[in-house]
């Protein structure tokens, strides 16, 4: 069947009909499409959409982050819209109330006293009892001890004159030796929960923590949530490129955490002004979980685009933007290399234009990290020099992490009047064996390397069979943590 843009309207039934490779439907967000002509275009492969056909694939589609640029290609397959009783409803935002919660501080008080106190008060009883015991058994060892004179021993001097210790003086002992332990603890503790006196809350607001990351804190869940869309405002919009905003939000406190694991996406919901129809499409934030209070987001506008055309190009600060998230099959966790295939000591990125999102985000938490020693290859591909998008970033942590990261820049055309010391053209394979690590150990020991791939869809198809032909295992249909050569 040929593509169309017309709004001929079928039903589930309609769809469920068109299953097979020969003849495949789907739907996503209630828009019908025939993607018998793209199964073998699909970066994630055939088998993903082959799993699909007949049946409403919007969550699937969602959940592989897709951006702007896979509904522009889309866009040709369109036949349709589903019918209005085989739609699902839209998601409806929920707004944020700003102020926290908080509890009384007399009852939060007492309770945390309390169960700091117990362990002091135990072990001022066990170390009473031991010491008792001590003394009991050293007064048992001096000359001329029988029963009776032990007895006597557990709180009088012995009838040579010489002062032992017995299980009376032990406890006395050691009671005011734990009281002040016990007394230290506390007092340690309470200055923990007071902010006024420092501890972990004795950053102020407008002061940023130490920029040293936390690893577990990266993975920490937060504001978000994966199944209610919430709103944040816009609080600041700037054009860092032709036609790329870096967009930022605020957060409900200074203190919140956006909770988005390392390699995850959100995804925004929008209703269309004019037509009202809902649109949601998925981002990687270049902000993350230690960025405390907001979430930035960097964005190409279409003019043709749903999204980012008719609705994030007209954003204005103060506006609210609908978030629903983590999403996403990937979880990265920093910290000291590991043989696991997860977290290899070698990693390999392969970008296009937007598609560095996902990889700066997972750039910037292994350079943060100071006990990170993964060994990071990035090639970036643009049309231009100056649609690079995140240079000076990516630059700069080059520059201060060279162990951890090297970046290629390679262009459609170099520059003009400009000394260019990059590639020029498209990414090849021969410009993958050079840049990136082998698949495997030339010795055969060691970790394997890993793969990451984001982009515009025939530079992800080219860059997968590229690596097969150097030694990597191939992609499954859809994207796994175990994957080798993993796709964004």
């Amino acid at each position: 069947m040929a593509a169309t843009t017309s709004d001929v309207e079928y039903s589930a039934k309609d769809v469920a009909a068109h299953r097979s490779a020969g003849d495949g439907w789907m739907v996503i967000n209630g828009e019908v499409y025939d993607v018998t002509k793209y199964i073998n275009d699909h970066p994630g492969g055939a088998e993903v959409l082959l799993e699909s056909m007949g049946t409403d694939a919007t969550e699937a589609f969602d959940n592989a982050g897709h951006s702007e640029d896979a509904f522009e290609i889309m866009a040709e397959y369109r036949i349709g819209k589903l019918k209005a009783n085989g739609r699902r409803p839209a998601p409806k935002a929920v707004r944020v109330n700003s102020s926290p919660s908080s509890k009384p501080a007399s009852s939060s008080g007492s309770k945390s006293t309390s169960s700091l106190i117990s362990p002091g008060t135990a072990l001022l009883s066990l170390g009473a009892v031991t010491a008792g015991c001590l003394g009991y058994f050293y007064r048992s060892s001096l000359p001329g001890s029988d029963s009776i004179s032990l007895l006597r021993a557990a709180g009088q001097t012995s009838t040579s004159g010489k002062s032992g210790m017995g299980f009376i003086h032990g406890i006395m002992l050691s009671a005011s030796i734990f009281v002040a332990v016990d007394a230290l603890i506390v007092k340690r503790a309470m200055k923990l929960l007071q902010p006024d006196e420092g501890g972990f809350l004795r950053y102020p607001p407008h002061m940023k923590v130490p920029k040293a990351v936390d690893a577990d804190l990266l993975l920490q869940s937060g504001w978000l949530d994966p199944a209610t869309p919430m709103t944040l405002p816009l609080t600041k919009k700037t054009l860092i490129s032709p036609n790329v905003y870096r967009f930022t939000f605020e957060l409900p406190t200074p203190q919140t955490i956006v909770g988005l694991p390392t390699g995850q996406h959100v995804a925004i919901t929008a209703t269309l002004p004019g037509t009202g129809e809902v649109v949601t499409r998925s981002y990687t934030p270049v902000s993350n979980n230690s960025d405390r209070g907001v979430l930035e987001l960097v964005i190409k506008i279409y003019p043709d685009g749903k999204l980012t055309g008719q609705y994030l190009a007209n954003l204005q600060v103060g506006d609210e933007v609908s978030f629903r998230g983590p999403k996403g099959a990937m979880r990265f966790r920093t910290g000291p290399a590991s043989p696991s295939i997860a977290s290899p000591r070698q990693l390999g990125m392969i970008a296009g234009g937007t598609g560095i999102t996902p990889m700066y985000q997972l750039i910037r938490a292994i350079c943060e990290d100071p006990r990170d020693t993964t060994r990071v290859s990035l090639i970036y591909a643009n049309r231009s020099v100056d649609d690079i998008l995140l240079r000076d970033e990516l630059d700069s942590f080059a520059r201060r992490y060279p162990q951890n990261l090297s970046v290629y820049y390679v262009v459609n055309t170099a520059p003009e009047n400009a000394k260019w010391e990059y590639g020029v053209g498209f990414i090849n394979k021969d410009m993958m064996a050079e840049k990136l690590a082998p698949a495997v150990a030339a010795d055969g020991k060691g970790d394997k390397s890993r793969v990451m791939l984001c982009g515009p869809p025939g530079m992800v198809n080219a860059a997968k069979a590229a690596l097969v032909e150097l030694g990597f295992e191939k992609p499954g249909a859809s994207a796994k943590m175990s994957d080798q050569v993993f796709v964004f």
